[in-house]
């Protein structure tokens, strides 16, 4: 995970390209690599310029336009639609194509909204072969990203932290990636095959990290001896699996 800061009045569809340059030096995409790695991107970043210049780079893309009148304009003459969820979430290819640089498709997703009104989206997509179908739950994997963004607002509670100086507070969001990072490695790897592999970032920091003890350290700052409250309901799980904490790096 990576992040960068911008001022709170900046759109999304102002950073893309930034973003995926700082993306492409971090990596050292090649063009060839390029080819074969593909966008999700929501609507914010969705924008007609956005989305050809991503084309023009050779990115493969699964994204959201940002066209909200279109949408609904071109969903309301697709007569076409195939089901995703019953009564809830429909999916089209309907005649009218946005055209780019590169061969794409334009998909209509039409849904119900929780007050029962129709609304209506448009996917641009560089897989010409796949079922639109599948296509739209790729789409939907994106929602996973969205899970760990308020797992740290939770958990890391960086929605309580600020910082009055432009440099403190891109700090913090630094410490929140180093945060964030080492928790989901810590979980996947140290935890994995136990009961606390299920917990939320919340319920690490709260519960399972804050388990009292006592740590001896040698001359070279090394871990000799570690004791924890044996009281605590989970202090002999992290017992066990500490040792493989050691191994991570």
């Amino acid at each position: 995970m990576g992040s960068w800061l911008y001022p709170g009045n900046t759109l999304s569809q102002h950073v893309l390209q930034a973003s995926v340059w700082q993306l492409e030096q971090t990596l050292n995409l090649n063009w060839r690599q390029r080819q074969r790695t593909c966008i999700r991107l929501d609507a914010g970043f969705g924008t007609d310029a956005n989305l050809n210049w991503l084309l023009k780079q050779q990115y493969q893309l699964v994204a959201k336009n940002q066209s909200g009148r279109r949408a609904g304009a071109w969903g309301q003459q697709v007569s076409d639609w195939t089901v995703l969820v019953p009564e809830r979430r429909w999916v089209a290819l309907p005649e009218q194509q946005i055209q780019f640089c590169r061969p794409a498709r334009t998909i209509a997703i039409r849904w119900l909204n929780r007050h029962g009104q129709l609304k209506h989206a448009l996917y641009v997509v560089t897989d010409l072969t796949r079922p639109i179908t599948e296509l739209v739950q790729f789409y939907d994997l994106r929602g996973g990203l969205e899970v760990d963004i308020r797992e740290d607002k939770q958990g890391l509670f960086l929605s309580h932290r600020r910082k009055r100086h432009w440099h403190a507070q891109e700090m913090l969001v630094l410490l929140n990636d180093l945060a964030h990072n080492f928790l989901f490695a810590f979980r996947r790897q140290v935890l994995a095959d136990t009961p606390l592999a299920t917990f939320g970032l919340y319920r690490l920091v709260q519960d399972v990290l804050t388990i009292p003890g006592q740590a001896t350290f040698d001359d070279q700052g090394y871990v000799t001896d570690l004791k924890l409250l044996k009281s605590h309901p989970y202090a002999e799980i992290l017992a066990d699996v500490l040792p493989r904490l050691w191994q991570l790096g």
